[in-house]
């Protein structure tokens, strides 16, 4: 079996996973179940790592697929991928910021850095996970490409 026609399916499973990764992640840290919420948040972090290697090697191998889809769900496929796109390059400094004041145990850092800045990832990160989703299935089973 050839790997690259399966890399849309496996984007589309971690782009969930990542969602559901990110939601209780976010219940964690309301329950102040700070440990869960950082297991949680970092498998977030790989999950969306790996979802990112993927992608660079599908659209490295095949470009840019064209959308089948015809009428007014043209314009609605290519506002939704624009603004996933757009909010995907956005999101990936502002994880790594986020990350970066995370309170750490062994450096003694704090939270609150960390809490503002995350009040601010957290949407975008789940935003572009939730319309991948969205844009797997209208590209790839409402209006699949033709072979």
């Amino acid at each position: 079996m050839e790997l690259i026609p399966v890399l849309p399916h496996l984007q589309a499973v971690l782009n969930l996973t990542a969602a559901l990764l990110l939601l209780s992640g976010f219940q964690a840290i309301r329950r102040r179940d700070v440990e869960t919420h950082r297991k949680r948040m970092i498998a977030a972090v790989i999950v969306s790592a790996v979802f990112l290697v993927s992608y660079l090697i599908y659209h490295a191998s095949v470009g840019n697929v064209k959308f089948a889809g015809e009428g007014w769900i043209r314009p609605v496929y290519f506002t939704i991928l624009i603004a996933h796109v757009t909010l995907a390059a956005f999101s990936l400094p502002l994880i790594f910021f986020t990350l970066r004041r995370a309170p750490w145990p062994l450096l003694g850092s704090t939270c609150e850095p960390h809490r503002r800045v995350a009040r601010k990832t957290f949407p975008v990160w789940m935003f572009v996970s939730i319309s991948g989703l969205v844009v797997y299935a209208l590209a790839f089973h409402l209006y699949p490409p033709t072979p």
